[in-house]
């Protein structure tokens, strides 16, 4: 009997099966595209059958805003614990600096998956509208800092919130959009230092 109990298969939990459906879409869709990815072909990255993969998403699709929603909650939850408003404007900005950049360094599919996104979106007039109510959240997560930290007096009074959160998205984009197209020219770990003495001295009060 103690045998036959030691060759039981270990019966996995939903979430550690959820888990590696997750990672296994994450390396399909950077390899192959959301396009040409295919439910079979996540399946077979992750070791799965089919059925374990319906009873976790609808679709294909499904699986993808999962594994978005699930990495924007967890950076946007990362950033918030990260910032401290007794700080002075320069360290906070380097350390979201550091740690959005940072996610590249250490998890290198991200960068291929946030190419991905952008380019299924420009197919796709649903996507593309869904895909903006997130980065809307981006947004609202910039601006809340930047009030709080006006609030603090470590953000000049003066500035615009909405349209200085636009332009502090986009430098951030920017520049991992550039070290993904020019990698010999734009180092993520090199910017770090010069954007935040920029954005540093442009938000810090006089």
């Amino acid at each position: 009997m103690s045998a036959v109990l030691k060759g039981a298969p270990r019966k996995r939990k939903p979430e550690e099966t959820r888990g590696r459906l997750l990672e296994a879409a994450t390396s399909v869709f950077a390899r192959s595209g959301f396009d040409r990815a295919t439910v079979d072909e996540i399946v077979q990255e992750a070791g799965f059958s089919k059925g374990a993969f319906y009873v976790h998403f609808e679709s294909k699709d499904d699986l993808f805003w999962a594994m978005l929603e699930e990495r924007i909650s967890r950076q946007q939850e990362a950033l918030r614990q990260a910032v401290d408003y007794g700080r002075p404007v320069a360290e906070n900005v380097r350390t979201i600096l550091s740690g959005v950049f940072g996610l590249l360094r250490d998890d290198p599919l991200w960068g291929s998956l946030y190419m991905e996104f952008g380019a299924h979106a420009s197919r796709n007039e649903k996507v593309r509208q869904r895909l903006a109510k997130m980065y809307e959240r981006w947004r609202e997560l910039t601006e809340d800092i930047l009030n709080t930290g006006r609030e603090a007096g470590r953000i000049r009074s003066d500035i615009d919130v909405q349209f200085i959160a636009t332009v502090l998205i986009a430098a951030v984009e920017g520049s991992i959009i550039q070290s993904r197209l020019a990698p010999e020219k734009v180092r993520l770990e090199e910017m770090v230092e010069p954007l935040t003495r920029t954005l540093a001295e442009w938000l810090a009060p006089e």
